[in-house]
């Protein structure tokens, strides 16, 4: 332990996700260990909070060399995970880390594998209370042609996210085309969700922090207004407030007590213009990309977290600070690609409460994120950095 203060590990990619766990950590003085894999990017290397990082081949990879380098420690590390393949891994060596490291589990019926495929988070939906697009899983696309079911348009997405990546979601007019983009995206998900689409006219990402006790903290609701890419990208464009539905917070106390799950969670739902309905769309059972929206709103998720893993008492604020909130680097790419005017991205800099990545004494990853971009605009090729011990 380092300082004598309490270390965090965050364990995922090299991406906004982590980056937004460690600063939240940072700003609140916990000493951030960094274990990642995949594209080195530099962004948790840019943050004043990433005290040590360290990087592997694969998710196992970093669990060994997490166990070798801090298994010995007197006191258990908590440890945050930041995408599903890190949930999973979490619970896959969970025999190998228990009573060295803390983390967040369930504890009903299910394993994480199992609830993240989205047709088993579907039905749970269902039983929990919740409005749910009709559904159909196929593995293969000739079923299509024999399937009975709802009218176009249709929305296809891998059944779990570890299979497929965010460009395989997408909406399909007609059952031919449905067909075709099935035979081009199977080959490498294994499975896909057909679903009702949802004309949607925005989406809900309600996140929240699942405590030992048993109680579920819903404190804030993302709303996000405008997409990137449009229909099946993330937040560019987002209101925070208190979620004031009260038929949503039983719905998802339902849900995450049936699950057993103790950790940091993440909810999306999609109000339909026609109906007036909220539609679940899926439950993330682990750090939630947009949580920095929440902690900027009053609400810091992974020390809520961190503190009920070591099972320490946190006061809630009594302040929030609701309002529009922007993810930066979406939003430019949405003027960008033409998806708003220059006119609307300004307006929308002039109003925001805060950015995703902007974080006290810590302002470099917040221009490091536009560096790939502005890379590709003057066609430059990336230094090749080491910078991983």
């Amino acid at each position: 332990m380092k300082n004598n203060k309490q270390l965090v590990i965050v364990l995922g990619n090299d991406h906004t996700n982590s980056m937004g766990v460690v600063q939240s950590l940072g700003v609140e003085g916990f000493y951030v260990i960094a274990f990642v894999w995949g594209v080195k990017t530099g962004l948790l290397q840019s943050s004043r909070y990433t005290k040590e990082l360290y990087s592997a081949a694969d998710a196992q990879g970093c669990i060994d060399s997490m166990l070798k380098l801090f298994g010995r420690e007197f006191d258990p590390i908590p440890i945050i995970p930041c995408c599903d393949t890190a949930a999973l891994i979490l619970e896959e060596n969970k025999k190998r880390l228990n009573g060295k490291f803390l983390f967040g589990f369930v504890q009903g019926d299910y394993t994480i594998k199992q609830l993240q495929e989205k047709n088993i988070q579907v039905e749970l939906a269902a039983q929990s209370g919740f409005n749910i697009p009709q559904s159909i899983v196929i593995s293969d696309a000739e079923e299509i042609d024999s399937l009975v079911f709802f009218d176009a348009p249709f929305l296809i997405k891998p059944l779990m996210s570890i299979e497929g990546a965010k460009s395989d979601i997408t909406v399909c007019n007609t059952k031919d085309e449905l067909k075709e983009k099935a035979t081009k995206i199977l080959p490498h998900t294994g499975r896909l969700l057909l679903q009702q689409y949802i004309d949607k006219d925005f989406e809900y990402s309600i996140l929240g922090c699942a405590k030992k006790t048993g109680e579920v903290l819903i404190p804030a609701k993302e709303i996000k207004l405008t997409i990137f890419p449009q229909k099946t990208g993330l937040e560019s464009k987002a209101i925070m407030d208190r979620l004031s539905e009260e038929s949503l917070i039983i719905d998802i106390t339902n849900i995450i007590k049936t699950i057993g799950y103790i950790g940091v969670f993440s909810v999306e739902l999609m109000h339909n213009s026609n109906d007036g309905k909220f539609y679940f769309t899926e439950i993330n059972l682990r750090n939630d990309g947009a949580q920095p929206f929440v902690r900027k709103y009053g609400f810091n998720l992974p020390v809520m977290h961190v503190n009920d893993l070591l099972d320490l008492s946190m006061p809630l604020p009594q302040k929030t600070n609701p309002g529009q909130y922007l993810w930066e680097m979406h939003h430019f790419q949405a003027w960008r690609h033409h998806n708003i005017s220059f006119l609307t991205w300004l307006s929308d800099i002039l109003k925001r409460k805060g950015f995703l990545l902007t974080c006290e004494r810590d302002y470099k990853p917040f221009f490091k994120q536009f560096q790939p971009l502005v890379r590709g605009f003057l066609r430059m090729k990336p230094r090749t950095k080491e910078y991983y011990t």
